[in-house]
Parts: C-alpha cells; sequence; structure tokens
C-alpha cells in the first residue's frame, strides 16, 4: 500500500499569482455570489453583554428571522418564549417595520459591495508566502488612495492579513485593526478610535459560494450630535443549509414554530 501511495503523481502545483491579482480576483468573486442571493438558515452563537446567545436564523426574502433557543447555556423561560413570539407578531403585523429592516440590509449590502470594489486599489499587498491551500497576503493602506465616503475612509485605515484560499480565489480569513484614529470633519463631525479590530472567517459550503462562519467587530468613536459609535460584534455561525430562494418571513417562523 505504501508503494502504491509513493507511486501516485505529486498533486498539480497551484499557480502563482501577484498578490493584488489575487486579491483582485477573490473580490470579484465574492461580488459575483452575492448577486445570486441565496439564503441560508444556520445556528448562530452570539456573545453581547456578557451573555451568549444560541439563535436559529433564517434568512428571508424580507430579512433574517431570528429565534432564541437558549441563553448561557439553558433554555429559554416561558417569559423570553412569550417575548419572542409577540416580537415575531409584531414584525409580521407590520410590513413597514419590515421593509425597513431590508431597506438597513440593502444598504448595508450595498456599502459591502462598493468596499469590495476598491480593496484592490486601496491597500499594498504583501505575498507572505503559502499556508496549507491558502496564500497569506498582509495588506496597509495605499497612500495613493484617495477615499470618498465615511466607510471607505474606516476601511482604508485597516493592517492587517488575509488569507485567499488559491483553488477557489476566495477570501477564507481576515484580521484586521485601525492603525490610526479616523477623524470626520477634522473630528467636529466624528471619529472612530485607533485600535479598532476586525476578524472574519469564511467557509466553503459548496463549489462557488461560501459564507461568513465567525465575525468578531470591535470598534469605538463618536459621530454627529456626540452619538456613540459601538460596534462590537462576536457572532459564530455552524450549521448551514440552503432555503428556498422566496422563503418569506411568515414562512420562516412556521419553519421556527414547527421545530
Amino acid at each position: 500500500m505504501f508503494a502504491a501511495a509513493m507511486a501516485l503523481p505529486p498533486a498539480p502545483a497551484l499557480p502563482s499569482q501577484p498578490a493584488k491579482e489575487l486579491i483582485g480576483d477573490a473580490c470579484y468573486n465574492e461580488l459575483q455570489q452575492r448577486e445570486k442571493k441565496t439564503l441560508w438558515s444556520y445556528t448562530a452563537e452570539r456573545h453581547s453583554n456578557n451573555h451568549i446567545f444560541l439563535e436559529r436564523v433564517i434568512e428571508t426574502v424580507d430579512g433574517p428571522v431570528r429565534h432564541v433557543v437558549a441563553t448561557d447555556g439553558h433554555p429559554p423561560t416561558p417569559a423570553q418564549i412569550e417575548g419572542e413570539n409577540v416580537r415575531h407578531q409584531q414584525l409580521l403585523k407590520n410590513p413597514a417595520g419590515r421593509r425597513e429592516i431590508q431597506r438597513q440590509r440593502d444598504d448595508d449590502d450595498k456599502t459591502i459591495e462598493e468596499l469590495l470594489r476598491i480593496i484592490p486599489e486601496a491597500f499594498i499587498f504583501e505575498d507572505q508566502g503559502r499556508e496549507g491551500q491558502s496564500e497569506r497576503i498582509a495588506f496597509h493602506p495605499n497612500p495613493g488612495f484617495k477615499p470618498k465616503t465615511y466607510e471607505q475612509r474606516i476601511l482604508h485605515a485597516l493592517d492587517g492579513i488575509v488569507f485567499i484560499d488559491l483553488h477557489e480565489k476566495r477570501i477564507a480569513r481576515l484580521s484586521g485593526s485601525l492603525g490610526t484614529r479616523v477623524k470626520f470633519g477634522y473630528g467636529l463631525i466624528g471619529r472612530v478610535e485607533q485600535g479598532g479590530t476586525t476578524e472574519i472567517t469564511r467557509v466553503q459550503l459548496s463549489p462557488g459560494v461560501w459564507k461568513t462562519s465567525m465575525e468578531k467587530i470591535d470598534i469605538e468613536g463618536r459621530f454627529v450630535m456626540l452619538k456613540t459609535i459601538n460596534k462590537h460584534q462576536d457572532e459564530s455561525r455552524t450549521g448551514f443549509e440552503p432555503v428556498a430562494p422566496d422563503t418569506t418571513f411568515a414562512q420562516a417562523l412556521n419553519q421556527i414554530e414547527e421545530k
């Protein structure tokens, strides 16, 4: 058996690419997937306010439905179950509220897509070699790039590392930190503090389809009229399953009730 294994031809070497070109391909492939707008269900473990919430999440055409199944390892109390049901029914009977949630998601999606398009030009990339089936690439702000929006300015301040899967040319992992404080209007409009961090891990579900399986964001600042910006998110996701592309909010609630 050992001799037979030794006789097998070596796996073909993956073609090498300049780091910037590889990043560009990964961003393009992500944009292509986002255009398909597939829906999924999954289990999310969310850390918030010193508690751990286990939730079932079903993506729908009206936005995601989130249902808490455990808090700090314990099943929800009858009062918590009642609160969840009331919240769901309020959204079900309030199309304007659902449209507002979806509008916010659409705005977020549009921002993410704009950021993906500028990433290849916004940074200077340094290829740090292969790790397994991924290429490790460091990125630093490109001083020649001129951000046009607040979101672009925050993104452009990041320094970090990204791992690109070489088979599918997709972002597999990313970690970055804000190397400088970002000011808007010389600090009069707002600011985002130096040292904020972001970590993302992606998982392949099928050929060409990747989803975020872990997301940690820790950013603080102030913006307009002393409103505090606190973006603290710590969530991991498992058990991805495809959902029918026309699934509605009401249908997702029925699926949850049947469990």
